[in-house]
């Protein structure tokens, strides 16, 4: 909303023309892409601020996690590395016995294996989703608590409360959806089992070293998730001082000769984002918040 928008806005209000939800909705919308444009200016230009006093925690803050996050990363390619490598050795001992029958059992294994780990990728999104809501929830809950103490309007409180009473209907949805994937996986996983354990069942000259292999791979998998755990944790505490650093300099670049020379090829975005800053208040402001 421009301030032409809000005079003409303002004016209209004064005759009773006004959507206050219609206001609220803008705003939260507004806000969500100015959170999104604080991650983008501070991933564009977090590099530029070593020498900025007041940025300087940052950078190395966000030196120091992308450090960490290389070393896991490399940590988890070269278990990949050492499962491939198995699969492989697994693949030519087996090559030269291999009946059609047994062709039939590795072309099936393939495609559960990939069925199973589309649940995978699955179960991981709807927890990835899950999370946002919970920080969303605990934020609103704050809020809410803040308005109560401070003996704020019941209308305001009352909006924050619906806030509320969605998100926990979007948990309990989300809740739901694990519970059914949890399952399916589980389903799949007993048929991705099953096939493997014909195709052991079919190699028994091979009995030993097929045992040796599901544990190197059982512990692999085990370790990969658990090093993709530290990913996303890293990722998390990386992102926070990207939205920090998007967000301070941000509102720093009009007064601060120093942040205009870190960000100053992101000038049209900074100008958006005090543009949305601007509106939102514009919008706050004609909802009465």
């Amino acid at each position: 909303m421009t301030k032409r928008q809000f005079i003409f806005a303002k004016f209209l209000k004064k005759f009773g023309f006004l959507n206050k939800q219609k206001r609220l909705n803008d705003a939260a919308t507004e806000l969500q892409l100015l959170r999104e444009a604080e991650d983008i200016l501070g991933r564009s230009v977090w590099q530029n601020t070593e020498q900025l006093d007041l940025y300087k925690v940052n950078y190395w803050n966000i030196k120091n996690l992308l450090k960490q996050r290389a070393e896991i990363s490399d940590k988890i390619q070269e278990v990949k590395d050492k499962v491939e490598s198995i699969k492989q050795n697994k693949k030519t001992r087996f090559e030269g016995k291999s009946n059609v029958g047994d062709l039939n059992l590795e072309d099936m294994l393939a495609k559960q294996t990939v069925r199973v780990k589309e649940i995978e990728t699955q179960q991981h999104d709807i927890s990835r989703v899950a999370n946002n809501i919970r920080r969303l929830y605990d934020g609103t809950i704050l809020k809410l608590q803040t308005l109560i103490d401070n003996h704020a309007d019941a209308e305001e409180i009352n909006v924050e409360e619906l806030n509320i009473a969605r998100l926990k209907e979007k948990f309990s949805n989300l809740k739901e959806s694990k519970i059914t994937c949890d399952g399916e996986l589980s389903k799949q996983r007993a048929i991705l089992k099953k096939i493997s354990d014909s195709i052991y069942s079919n190699r028994t000259s091979y009995k030993d070293d097929a045992t040796n292999n599901y544990e190197i791979m059982g512990k692999a998998n085990k370790a990969i998730s658990h090093y993709r755990s530290q990913l996303g944790l890293l990722d998390g505490k990386i992102m926070e001082h990207y939205d920090e650093i998007g967000k301070n300099i941000s509102k720093d670049y009009f007064i601060d000769s120093e942040c205009r020379e870190a960000a100053c090829t992101k000038e049209p975005l900074i100008k958006l984002m005090k543009a949305l800053r601007q509106s939102i208040q514009f919008n706050y402001e004609l909802a009465d918040r």
